[in-house]
């Protein structure tokens, strides 16, 4: 079997010749992922050359076709050899016999859809940004929790029950649930409209979420962290054109920055991984030692990437961005590199890679769908490792959405 492929404009032309049977049929499901992560929904398959197509090759097209319609591009079949043709109308395939009217006409409508959301596209930093207007004068409202809180007779920092609303995030140190809350579990915590995930301190093999679904509303109890209130104003798009360059963290943080205008920015980011760099605590929040960050005790207390991982995944970011900020939420966030006047705090929840749509999309409804593989790799604080010579660097996105609006935060 060969297998040709050739981009144009965002259509990827892919020419297959030989047998697509079950010897081959792995490497050719390969070649469409492989275009798929590279950031192209937009396929044209041409099998003019293809002499067999076995059941395995038919599964093949038809996981193609599904997935395709499912993140809002398109195959079609450009040409087909008549023994393919024969094949495919005697299994009712004929729905991949699309011509390029009717491509066309699909493309206009998508088109016509997303003119009437106002959107323009920016250049920040050498990356491009598709930039919509949500909701042009909103200012978020926050709110610290820091370690100094009231305790009790036991010694135990005392949780906050937060529940999460279609307006409300949260990043910190706590636990899933508003009931039978137990310090031990407490751990790296990141939540927003609906959907909390968390990495138990005593268990961190384990990450585990809860979703809203009907009448249930996730809740969680933080010991530390922040919480942000209200609506975004802007979702910035990034990665979009196929086979563009991965973009940093920093970069997409100082971008929204940018794009609000403030010296404080919250910031939600569901998108395709090139890689991520970061560390989770590996102890409760319930009782820090008193050397947590210590050399070498820190290394019972943190799980760190030594190298770059997570590569070829989807993840949901949640952070802040800020510029020389003040107590209380200075003591919340961290430089964005050695010496910056930058400050950032951001947590990060993994899945199984899931393309992200392009174009407008939903913050409720991208929620939705990066759960539906039901599996959680992992949970991060995100960091930049910028150490001289040893460092692993800072995570860096292929593709995705960014919803981000100023933000002030209260004590």
């Amino acid at each position: 079997m060969e297998i040709i492929t050739q981009l144009n404009d965002d259509e990827m032309c892919i020419e297959l010749r030989g047998r697509l049977d079950a010897a081959w049929s792995n490497s050719v499901n390969k070649a469409f992922q492989d275009v798929v992560h590279g950031g192209c929904h937009r396929i044209a398959l041409d099998l003019s050359h293809v002499t067999y197509l076995s059941s395995s090759g038919i599964r093949v097209l038809v996981i193609l076709t599904k997935n395709l319609k499912a993140m809002g591009g398109y195959f079609r079949l450009i040409g087909s050899s008549p023994t393919v043709t024969e094949v495919l109308k005697l299994v009712g395939f004929e729905q991949l016999f699309d011509t390029f009217s009717k491509t066309e006409s699909i493309d206009k409508s998508v088109v016509n859809y997303q003119r009437n959301i106002m959107s323009n596209t920016v250049k920040i930093a050498e990356n491009d940004y598709e930039v919509y207007i949500l909701n042009e004068n909103a200012v978020q409202q926050g709110w610290v929790k820091n370690k100094v809180s009231p305790v009790l007779d036991d010694g135990i920092n005392k949780a906050v029950v937060i529940p999460i609303h279609a307006d409300t995030w949260v990043i910190g140190q706590g636990v899933l649930g508003s009931t039978n809350i137990n310090a031990e579990y407490s751990g790296e915590l990141l939540a927003v409209s609906g959907l909390a995930i968390a990495l138990p301190g005593n268990d961190p093999a384990h990450p585990d979420w809860i979703q809203q679904e009907a009448e249930l509303l996730p809740a969680v109890a933080l010991y530390h962290g922040l919480k942000v209130t209200g609506k975004f104003r802007y979702l910035l798009r990034f990665g979009e054109i196929p086979e563009t360059p991965p973009i940093r963290l920093s970069e997409l943080a100082l971008a929204a920055l940018e794009i609000c205008g403030s010296d404080t920015v919250s910031w939600v980011v569901v998108a395709e991984t090139a890689h991520l760099i970061g560390a989770a605590a590996q102890v409760s929040a319930e009782r820090y030692p008193d050397d947590f960050f210590d050399f070498p005790a820190i290394r019972n207390h943190l799980l760190f990437t030594a190298e770059p991982a997570y590569r070829d995944h989807t993840c949901l970011i949640i952070g802040v961005i800020a510029r020389n900020p003040n107590f209380p939420l200075a003591n919340q966030l961290r430089p964005l590199a050695t010496g910056s006047e930058f400050f950032i705090h951001a947590h990060a929840g993994v899945v199984p890679f899931s393309p992200i749509h392009k174009g407008y999309i939903q913050l409720s409804e991208s929620l939705e769908k990066l759960m539906v593989s039901q599996i959680l790799r992992g949970v991060l604080h995100l960091l930049n490792d910028d150490r001289e010579g040893e460092g692993a660097g800072e995570s860096f996105l292929r593709r995705g959405a960014l919803w981000c609006a100023p933000v002030d935060f209260k004590g």
